[in-house]
């Protein structure tokens, strides 16, 4: 039985409808985290400049403010290897989707600069 389903003509065409259909599903997935990229990048310009716009006309914002616009502009934090950003998809990937952590991260970098910028502007109240 499994021999008459190896020599059925109708196999290649299996094949390549599979191919198709899965590389058409990954390419939909990669065109949905570009739109979610560019989102997510345009609402952290509008923040920065809504805060910039407030420091400019000496408006005083609150810690709690600074903070909460702060986690909303804060960038995912890449995976890198050795330097590089390496990419890899699984077929359990592109049938089901990437798998989403539970929440952004911050880098230390970012979480120094962060502690600083707290420090500062604690005196002040």
């Amino acid at each position: 039985m499994f021999s008459k389903i190896l020599n059925s003509p109708y196999l290649p065409h299996a094949i390549y409808s599979l191919a198709i259909t899965s590389i058409s599903i990954h390419l939909v997935s990669q065109k949905r985290n570009i739109a979610e990229d560019k989102a997510r990048v345009t609402a952290r310009i509008s923040i920065l400049e809504s805060v910039s716009k407030e420091l400019r006309e000496d408006k005083d914002i609150s810690l709690d403010e600074l903070d909460r616009l702060h986690r909303l502009a804060r960038p995912p934090a890449p995976k890198e290897n050795g330097g590089r950003i390496k990419e890899v998809i699984r077929w359990k990937e592109v049938f089901l989707g990437p798998k989403r952590s539970a929440g952004p991260e911050m880098s230390d970098l970012d979480r120094q600069d962060w502690e600083k910028i707290k420090e500062e502007l604690e005196p002040q109240k």
